[in-house]
């Protein structure tokens, strides 16, 4: 037997699985950019538990993805994820992407040897310096471009210390929970080995950013800015903060 709907209760119908389909998120990190997003680390890192949290507070139901970068950027202008959850903001971007305010503030500093009397007011003090870099890193337009830096590029940021420690190189330069972190989980203990500077080269904000092809791109950014300044109101940030700086300065067992 054939059961036929009304016309209101087809409509009903529709409204209810069109609703339900634009609270369902389908949210997208890279799971390798540590203390961040990773998925061994606790909220599967700092930037995704925040965005998780604020998330499902603002209503959302939300299912999390990993990819490589360039498939979380990919996905985001094809609509095929809903968020890329850390993200750095650029004009390019923006077209494709709806860029929420920046829910976490990052610095880049650069790190010494602490027997090194060094201090970094600006680029000028940098000349003559060899600075260890990692490949196709976007630290600073004016760094990058300078001819009077020594940069002598590796692959990851464990080889850099490791130099630096070493006293093959004068700097290396990190995000600065970048650097506390990857210290204290693969260098337990040489902290007390490094400086890191407090005059940062660059303070960059991590956003998320909302595919423009989902129709309610707007009201999710809105959404999600309300969702984490009720957090920061109410102590949830401040929370979710502490739980991973726990990890990130503390040495690895």
């Amino acid at each position: 037997m054939r059961t036929f709907l009304s016309p209101l209760a087809a409509l009903c119908l529709l409204f209810a699985s069109h609703s339900l389909f634009a609270e369902s998120l389908n949210v997208v990190h890279s799971g390798k950019w540590p203390p961040y997003s990773d998925v061994a680390l606790p909220g599967q890192g700092l930037g995704v538990d925040l965005v998780t949290t604020a998330l499902k507070r603002a209503g959302y139901t939300v299912y999390l993805n990993t990819d490589s970068w360039e498939r979380n950027l990919e996905g985001g202008k094809l609509g095929v994820y809903d968020v890329v959850a850390t993200a750095w903001y650029s004009d390019e971007r923006n077209q494709y992407l709806d860029f929420s305010k920046p829910y976490l503030k990052t610095y880049v500093r650069f790190i010494k040897r602490k027997d090194s009397d060094f201090e970094f007011n600006d680029l000028g003090d940098l000349k003559g310096m060899m600075i260890g870099v990692l490949t196709d890193y976007a630290y600073d337009d004016a760094f990058n471009q300078s001819r009077d830096i020594i940069k002598i590029p590796e692959r990851n940021l464990i080889q850099n210390l490791l130099k630096l420690k070493q006293g093959r190189i004068d700097l290396t330069l990190d995000d600065d929970r970048v650097l506390r972190y990857q210290i204290n989980r693969y260098m337990p203990n040489s902290m007390k080995d490094f400086a890191i500077l407090p005059k940062p080269l660059a303070e960059r904000g991590i956003y998320i950013g909302v595919s423009r092809e989902n129709p309610h791109h707007a009201k999710i950014v809105a959404d999600f800015n309300k969702a984490i300044e009720a957090m920061k109101k109410d102590g949830t940030y401040d929370r979710i903060l502490a739980k991973h700086r726990a990890y990130i300065d503390k040495p690895a067992p």
